[in-house]
C-alpha cells in the first residue's frame, strides 16, 4: 500500500477520527476541570466535535462521491449512500442530545466527562456499524455502541431505577448479541468469507445450484435478526425498551430512541440489502415469503407498541412504546425493496429525529422543574408554559402522522410504497393473495395510527384541561428557542423536496 492509498483510506474515516480525538480530549480536559464546571465544558467540547464531524461529511456530499462509493481498509468499510445518510443522522441526533444533556439535571453530581465521552463512543460505534461490510468490523461497531449505551442507561449510579435499567439492558443485550454472532458464524460458514456482501453472493450461487436450501439462508437471517431486532426494539425483542427508557436519564432515553434505533436499522439494511440485490437468492427468499415475514413483524411491532401505550401513565414509558410502534412503521419499507421504499425509510428517519427529540426536549424541561415524568405532574402546563405546550402539541401531532406536519408525509410515503406493491401484484385487475396481503398490511398500519392518536392526544388533554398543579413552571428563553428550532422542521418539512434532494445527493 502506497502512502497515497493510506492517506485516501484514512481520509475516508476522517469524521470517525475527529470523534475519537474529541473523545480523548474530553477525558483529559475533564480531569482538570472542577466538578461545578464539568457539564458545561465537557458538553461544549462534545458538541464542537460532533459539529466538526458533521461539517466534514456535509462538505463531501458532492465533491467526495468517489471516496464515499469505495471499500476501504481491506474491504472492511463501505462508504456508500447508506453509511453517509446514517452517519449524518447519528451526528445530528447526538448533537441535539448533547444540548438536552446540558439542560437536564438528572446526571448532576457526576463527572460529565465520562458521560459525554461514552456518548461519543456510542456514536463512533454506530458510524462504524453503518459502514461495515465485514463481519468482524460489524461486531466491533455493534458492541462499541452497545457497551457504551449500557453504561449510559445506568449512569445515575445512586438511582436504583437507573441502575436496574442499565443491568437489564446489558443482560438482554448480551444474550441477543450472542445469538446474532451465532448467526454470523453460519453466514461465514456458508459464504466462506468475512465480507457480508461477498458471503451473500457466495450463498446466492450455492442456492442457485441447489447446494444449500433456502431454509438454511432463512435461519441464518433469523439468528442475525435477533441482535439487530433488539437494537431496533422490534417485537419480540422489545422487552428491555420500556424499563430502560423509564429508568435511564431522559437525555439518554432520547439518545437510545434516535441514535441506537437508527444504528439498528442501518445494521439491518447493511445485512439485508445484499440479499435483495442478488437476484437468485432474492428470488429464493421471496418464494419463502420474506416480504410476508417482515410484514408480520411490522404489524406485530406497531400493534403491540400502540396498544400497550394506551395504558401508560409515565410519559417516558409511553414514548418507549411509541418508539416500538415507530419501529413497526419503519419495517413497512422492508416488505418492498426498491428506490421508493429506501427513500421512504430515509425520509421517515429524518423526520422521526426532530419530532422525537422535540418531545423529549419538552419532557426534559418538565422533569427538571416538576421532578418526574408521570402524566399527573403535567396538569395545566398549557397555562404556565404555553410555548412549550404548543411545541409539544406539534410533536405529538407529527408522531401521530397528521397534517400539517412532516410526520404525515413520512407515513404517507411508507403507506404509498406498500399500496403500490399491492397494486403491482394484482393480475389483470384481480386481487391476488400477495396483493391482498399488502392491502391488509396498509390497513393495519392506518388503524394503528388511529390508535396512537388517542394516547398522544391524552397527553395534550392533561396539559390543557386538567386542573393545574401547585407547582408553576417558568419557560426560559433557551427552552423556547430549542423547542422552536425542533418544531420548525416538523412543520416546514411538509414541503419535503429539500430532504429528498439530500437523500438523492447521498446516493
Amino acid at each position: 500500500m502506497t502512502l497515497l492509498d493510506l492517506w485516501r483510506q484514512t481520509d475516508a474515516i476522517f469524521p470517525e477520527l475527529v470523534l475519537a480525538v474529541t473523545l480523548c480530549a474530553i477525558i483529559i480536559i475533564d480531569m482538570m476541570t472542577p466538578l461545578s464546571q464539568t457539564k458545561r465544558r465537557a458538553g461544549s467540547i462534545a458538541f464542537a466535535g460532533l459539529l466538526a464531524a458533521f461539517v466534514v461529511i456535509a462538505m463531501r456530499l458532492e465533491n467526495g462521491r468517489e471516496v464515499y462509493r469505495s471499500l476501504t481498509f481491506g474491504q472492511m468499510l463501505s462508504h456508500d449512500q447508506l453509511s453517509t445518510f446514517f452517519r449524518l443522522i447519528f451526528l445530528l441526533g447526538a448533537g441535539l442530545t448533547v444540548l438536552l444533556s446540558m439542560r437536564s439535571r438528572e446526571t448532576d453530581g457526576y463527572r460529565q466527562g465520562e458521560y459525554f465521552s461514552l456518548m461519543l463512543g456510542s456514536v463512533l460505534g454506530a458510524m462504524l456499524l453503518a459502514a461495515s461490510d465485514n463481519i468482524v468490523m460489524f461486531m466491533i461497531g455493534f458492541e462499541t455502541l452497545s457497551i457504551c449505551c449500557y453504561v449510559l442507561a445506568g449512569f445515575s449510579k445512586h438511582d436504583k431505577v437507573s441502575a436496574e435499567a442499565g443491568l437489564k439492558y446489558m443482560i438482554y443485550g448480551a444474550v441477543t448479541s450472542g445469538i446474532m454472532l451465532f448467526g454470523f458464524s453460519y453466514l461465514y460458514g456458508l459464504g466462506g468469507t468475512l465480507s457480508i456482501s461477498g458471503a451473500v453472493t457466495s450463498m446466492a450461487t450455492q442456492a442457485a445450484q441447489g447446494q444449500i436450501s433456502g431454509w438454511m439462508v432463512f435461519m441464518t437471517l433469523a439468528f442475525i435478526l435477533t441482535g439487530i431486532g433488539f437494537k431496533m426494539a422490534m417485537v419480540p425483542f422489545h422487552f428491555w425498551c420500556p424499563d430502560v427508557y423509564q429508568g435511564a436519564p431522559t437525555p439518554v432515553t432520547a439518545f437510545l430512541a434516535i441514535v441506537s434505533k437508527a444504528a439498528g436499522f442501518a445494521a439491518l439494511l447493511r445485512v439485508m440489502l445484499p440479499f435483495f440485490q442478488v437476484t437468485s437468492l432474492g428470488s429464493t427468499l421471496s418464494e419463502m415469503g420474506l416480504p410476508i415475514f417482515f410484514g408480520l413483524l411490522s404489524m406485530a411491532t406497531m400493534t403491540l407498541g400502540n396498544l400497550v401505550a394506551l395504558r401508560q401513565t409515565d410519559v417516558k414509558r409511553l414514548l418507549a412504546y411509541s418508539s416500538i410502534a415507530h419501529a413497526g412503521y419503519l419495517l413497512m419499507g422492508l416488505t418492498v425493496y426498491n428506490h421508493d421504499s429506501l427513500e421512504a425509510i430515509f425520509f421517515y428517519f429524518f423526520i422521526y429525529l426532530f419530532m422525537t427529540l422535540g418531545a423529549f426536549w419538552v419532557v426534559v424541561v418538565l422533569v427538571n422543574r416538576l421532578g418526574g415524568a408521570d402524566m399527573s405532574r403535567f396538569k395545566g402546563i398549557a397555562y404556565s408554559a404555553p410555548f412549550l405546550f404548543a411545541a409539544m402539541f406539534v410533536f405529538l401531532i407529527s408522531l401521530t402522522g397528521l397534517p400539517p406536519t412532516a410526520g404525515f408525509v413520512g407515513k404517507f410515503m411508507l403507506f404509498k410504497v406498500v399500496m403500490s406493491a399491492g397494486v403491482a401484484h394484482m393480475a389483470n385487475g384481480v386481487i391476488t393473495p400477495m396483493a391482498a396481503f399488502y392491502f391488509i398490511f396498509a390497513l393495519v398500519g392506518m388503524l394503528n395510527s388511529v390508535v396512537s392518536l388517542y394516547y398522544y392526544m391524552n397527553i395534550a388533554r392533561i396539559m390543557v384541561f386538567d386542573k393545574p398543579g401547585e407547582t408553576g413552571l417558568n419557560e426560559s428563553g433557551f427552552d423556547r428557542a430549542l423547542a422552536g428550532m425542533l418544531a420548525i422542521p416538523v412543520l416546514g418539512l411538509l414541503y419535503f423536496t429539500p430532504v429528498l434532494d439530500l437523500i438523492n445527493i447521498t446516493r
